[in-house]
């Protein structure tokens, strides 16, 4: 088979990258991430029939976000490809098309798998905390290899007919959407004729994944494995049409089995013959387009004024940030759009099954897009050689910084006034709310809720400010574009999820210990109000920290690889040295 040599390859080559090991730890932390919330607020004090089933819940969904990303796994083998010129050398072999997707596929498919397989441990918890039989939990870990394969034809689809990696992945995201969100929605109108989940809505694997529950299962078990059957008759589909659109999309590239005739040669030129004659192309003289043929104009260019800031015109060559930036902008009204309709129309109940992992999920992609934005000119600057040679002019370490700085928050006006309109929402809201009766005397929840949404406004500009110092930071000595995202993510978003996670424990060990949930007020403030100021804290003390190590870096002139151990001891002496100024100030 010719799509053997094609996966050694691709496997060969995600062997060498340490992408392949970390995705692994990173699944598997973000499903204790999850499963931890939901066993500390159940584990201690429910009973065994409640925390069992909450568990499988919250790990099942967060698998099932984890395998529907991995479209963005397979957006880009084929278009990178295209953009390197490999593709033409594969497919003037014996390999043809169906080999290139099947190897492609094969190697990006073991690899999430592998990532996968770290959830197993998580699953079995909820078998031995009880209230949850194995058939439940192997119906519902059978949805999540049949979703990963779906996911992974639809990225696979969008990258046989695309050149750009950004698109690709849109094309992606945007028909993965449409396979597992559209069926399910179709699915409502007709269930006023037929029962619910016996149309179009079994093309969805969400309906293959509520139909795994015990209850569901029970009533129609040929639903579930009707569902099941169909979206595996999917994904093939998507596989079989991929193939059809590479090979049409190579045709219209002139990479066809016919190849163009040569020119004769003149005297004593000769030209050689061979295959690699149908990948050749010669570029086009301006001037010399025959008739009927329309001469391709170059893009304009934009002249550089005597006086115009060289890094600002680095800035605006880079296409696509305010592009990036909008896409993490618009992720926090979808965010909460899409909780409105699984309660509504989908019919999910439960927050800690579905909201927490969903919203995680969510806020990690929201960060990693500003992360991305804030880095990328950093990290080509360094790959480019183009950092060494700015640190050379007049310009300098501080107007490199503050022009960076500047370019980013003229782009952020609008996506930012974006994101603080859900939460400006809820603070206005709770404002009126609250200002109906005695501000805070009948209702102490409510004063806490107008607090923290108030708080949450701040919250969500200093945290996006803290993405783009910290994202610049990490894309000048993290030594690559991946590693810079997933380092500032984590710093930024880590501990605030963390305070929240301790809060929250804190908070229902309080409430249990006294017998009820209406106990002294200040018990809400520390699951409200505590974590939002945590939170404050910690963005503000990072773009402070992220700020200091940027320019101590330019300045020094020389860039080193970014260590956490160095880091946390330099934060530590800072903040000691922040302490000892403190104590010794006397007001003048």
């Amino acid at each position: 088979m010719n799509a053997l040599p094609i996966l050694e390859r691709e496997l060969r080559v995600r062997a060498r990258s340490r992408a392949t090991y970390w995705t692994r730890f990173a699944v598997a932390l973000g499903g204790l991430l999850v499963w931890l919330p939901q066993l500390m607020w159940s584990g201690p004090f429910g009973t065994s029939g409640a925390v069992g089933p909450g568990l499988l819940n919250a790990v099942v969904n967060a698998a099932f976000l984890v395998s529907c990303s991995a479209c963005l796994l397979t957006a880009d083998v084929i278009s990178s490809e295209r953009r390197e010129g490999t593709l033409g050398l594969l497919l003037l072999t014996r390999v043809g098309a169906l080999d290139v997707l099947v190897g492609k596929l094969g190697s990006a498919g073991l690899t999430s798998l592998c990532a996968l397989v770290a959830f197993l441990p998580l699953l079995m918890i909820p078998i031995l905390a009880g209230g949850v039989t194995g058939g439940e939990a192997f119906r519902k870990a059978l949805v999540l290899p049949q979703t990963l394969f779906l996911a992974l034809a639809a990225g696979l689809w969008a990258s046989a007919g695309g050149r750009e990696w950004l698109r690709s992945a849109r094309t992606a995201l945007l028909l993965l959407a449409g396979v597992v969100l559209a069926p399910r929605l179709l699915d409502l109108p007709a269930a006023r004729f037929w029962p619910p989940g016996t149309t179009i809505g079994l093309l969805s694997p969400v309906t293959t994944l509520f139909s795994a529950g015990a209850g569901s299962y029970k009533l129609s078990p040929g639903q579930y494995w009707a569902s099941l059957s169909l979206v595996h008759v999917t994904a093939w589909v998507l596989v079989a049409s991929a193939v059809f659109r590479l090979r049409r999309a190579w045709q219209e590239e002139g990479g066809g089995a016919t190849a163009p005739v040569p020119e004769p040669a003149g005297e004593g030129e000769t030209r050689p013959s061979g295959p690699w004659l149908s990948c050749s192309w010669v570029p086009p003289v301006p001037g010399t387009a025959g008739e009927g043929e329309k001469e391709a104009t170059p893009p304009p260019s934009r002249a550089l004024d005597d006086g115009a800031n060289p890094i600002a015109w680095l800035l605006q060559r880079q296409r696509g940030t305010l592009v990036i930036l909008w896409a993490g902008a618009l992720i926090g009204p979808i965010q909460y759009a899409l909780y409105a309709l699984l309660f509504r129309f989908a019919g999910v109940r439960g927050y800690i099954g579905v909201v927490w992992p969903l919203g995680l999920v969510l806020s990690a992609l929201e960060s990693a897009m500003f992360a991305w934005a804030a880095s990328r000119f950093f990290v080509e600057a360094r790959r480019t050689g183009e950092l060494e040679l700015l640190l050379t002019t007049p310009c300098g370490a501080k107007e490199l910084v503050s022009t960076q700085w500047g370019v980013l928050k003229r782009l952020l006006r609008w996506p930012m006034l974006v994101m603080l309109a859900p939460a400006a929402l809820q603070a206005g809201l709770a404002l009126v709310r609250e200002g109906g009766g005695a501000f805070g005397a009948a209702d102490p929840f409510g004063l806490a809720a107008t607090i923290s949404a108030l708080i949450g406004c701040v919250n969500v500009f200093l945290g996006v400010g803290a993405l783009c110092w910290v994202g610049a930071w990490f894309g000048l000595n993290a030594g690559g574009q991946a590693r810079a995202i997933v380092w500032t993510v984590g710093l930024v978003k880590g501990p605030p999820v963390l305070t929240g996670i301790l809060c929250s424990f804190a908070l229902n060990v309080l409430a249990r210990g006294s017998g009820g949930w209406r106990s002294p007020p200040h018990w809400f403030w520390i699951n409200m109000c505590l974590p939002q100021l945590a939170s404050v804290l910690c963005y503000a003390g990072l773009i402070c920290l992220a700020r200091r190590r940027l320019l101590g870096g330019l300045e020094a002139g020389e860039v080193v690889r970014f260590d956490l151990r160095q880091t946390l001891s330099a934060a530590a002496r800072d903040a000691r040295a922040a302490v000892e100024r403190a104590r010794h100030w006397t007001p003048s």
